[in-house]
């Protein structure tokens, strides 16, 4: 949704929506104090080693409102909230964060591709022959 507001007979288009969603990833991770125990079960990190790819790097990139693409690296799998001390919901944090991404326009052309071939075929990977 784009918020349309007439100032000095410009318009002003502003995205609310990925606004929204930025806040409200943002709202969710600052109860984060990066005691890195979610570092222990991330699967991703595990596998593509370095902080950025870790649930504690991904919410200091919110916390600095830096909203990249790294959050897609997240499996989702929820293994990090199973061992967070405050009980932090990141994958909550995360989706969100991959909504702004959608709603800015920042979304990769693998994700696009994606959809429409569960829109299409019903499949992930398109027409299997």
């Amino acid at each position: 949704m784009i918020l349309k507001l007439r100032k000095r007979g410009l318009e002003v288009r502003m995205p609310v929506e990925a606004d929204n969603a930025r806040e409200e990833a943002k709202e969710i991770v600052e109860k984060c104090f990066k005691c890195g125990f979610c570092k222990k079960v991330c699967p991703v990190l595990r596998v593509l080693r370095g902080e950025q790819n870790s649930p504690r790097g991904r919410v200091l990139m919110i916390e600095n409102d830096v909203f990249d693409s790294i959050v897609y690296n997240c499996t989702l799998c929820k293994a990090c909230e199973t061992l967070c001390p405050a009980d932090i919901k990141l994958c909550d944090a995360f989706i969100k964060v991959r909504k702004a991404l959608v709603a800015d326009k920042k979304e990769f052309q693998e994700n696009k591709d994606l959809v429409r071939n569960v829109d299409r075929t019903g499949n992930i990977f398109g027409e299997i022959y």
